[in-house]
């Protein structure tokens, strides 16, 4: 667990979301990121006068990349302060010229960094809503475009083994009838890692307009799909433009599933749990 916990790298998180910041943020994450030590010994008041900005940017620039306050920002950037660069993982592209131990070494730490930076940014809260949501949803139709569709369709095998009514389309024209049918009691999950894919906009938006929930697990950031869901589940900035299968996107997004699967079964109870064993069963025959 220790050297898990390694890999979280509050400089690594503040640089991978610079698109998403306000100007006045982006002054702030400058600052940081290029006077790491001299932000550890200034206040919230001298930290606003070098970055022109107010002492109320600082704290949500704290909030931004997922920390509550300025004081905790500090704690992270010694941490990195004391790290010992032989100590951390390789974060680097792959390259052509890689062997296969580098890109292996390469790709854990990718996904290591995924899910600790992403354990910093999701909203547990939003979690215990979205499993709450799900939980009394009446149906819950599931999207996601391109590799997303992966995830999505990890999120409907867990739901159908605990009896509950999902329904799931590679298909958006076939996504956008269901969803024409849709109805209050009902959910839309929908994974697009970008939250920009046209698709997907239309699709929560047709689900809104029928009045069902919407949850949506992205990237985190401002993006059009973002703007429209009513429960927000994010992953940190890890992949942007050209992207190689969104390797560390999706191990992050299945984590997200799994957490917000495990609330859910707690939430149903010990009979959940009937359930499990029964398809465990019935699936062990098949492989006799």
């Amino acid at each position: 667990m220790e050297e898990f916990m390694r890999q979280f790298s509050v400089l690594t998180l503040i640089d991978a979301q610079m698109n998403h910041y306000s100007p006045a943020e982006g002054r702030v994450a400058d600052y940081v990121l290029e006077n790491p030590t001299t932000t550890l010994n200034l206040t919230t008041k001298q930290l606003a006068k070098q970055c022109q900005c107010s002492e109320a940017t600082i704290i949500r620039f704290c909030q931004r990349v997922g920390i509550n306050s300025f004081k905790e920002l500090k704690i992270e950037l010694a941490k990195d302060a004391h790290k010992v660069n032989t100590e951390q993982l390789p974060n680097l592209p792959v390259n052509f010229e890689d062997e296969t131990d580098a890109v292996l070494e390469k790709v854990i730490s990718k996904s290591m960094s995924a899910l600790m930076n992403t354990s910093r940014l999701v909203s547990t809260s939003a979690i215990d809503a979205a499993a709450e949501a799900i939980h009394g949803a009446k149906r819950v139709f599931l999207y996601g475009a391109g590799g997303s569709s992966v995830v999505a369709l990890d999120a409907q095998y867990k739901l159908l083994r605990i009896d509950i009514s999902a329904l799931f389309s590679l298909d958006s024209h076939v996504q956008m009838v269901m969803a024409t049918n849709m109805t209050k009691d009902d959910v839309l999950f929908v994974v697009s890692t970008s939250g920009q894919t046209k698709e997907v906009v239309e699709l929560m938006q047709i689900a809104k307009d029928k009045g069902a929930a919407v949850i949506l697990l992205t990237q985190h950031g401002s993006s059009p799909a973002s703007r429209l869901a009513d429960i927000l589940l994010t992953i940190s900035v890890e992949e942007q433009h050209i992207r190689i299968g969104t390797m560390s996107a999706r191990i992050a997004q299945l984590a997200i599933v799994d957490a917000m699967f495990i609330r859910l079964c707690i939430q149903k109870g010990n009979q959940v749990f009937e359930r499990i064993i029964d398809t465990h069963n019935v699936i062990q025959k098949i492989k006799r």
